[in-house]
């Protein structure tokens, strides 16, 4: 019987803020902290469950919390650290 790998997704669980407003960094359930950069290339990747990537009307590319309704899944809820 062949061994399954574990895909199970990290989830964004804080973040940090910049003076203005916007989410600068992220942490994930694990603990492991990533600059908005490579919060981006994670979530493209597909290794955060609760965050989605989107092109903005900047033309830049951004994450975005879930939109299913869930608070949990709204990146604006994550507590701060």
């Amino acid at each position: 019987m062949k061994k399954e790998k574990n895909n199970k997704k990290e989830r964004f669980v804080a973040a940090r803020r910049n003076p203005d407003g916007t989410l600068s960094q992220f942490k994930d359930s694990k603990g492991k902290v990533y600059d908005y950069e490579q919060a981006l290339e994670a979530v493209e990747a597909g290794k955060i469950e609760n965050a989605l990537p989107f092109t903005g009307r900047d033309g830049a590319r951004h994450i975005r919390g879930m939109n299913d309704g869930d608070e949990s899944t709204n990146l604006s809820s994550l507590k701060e650290f």
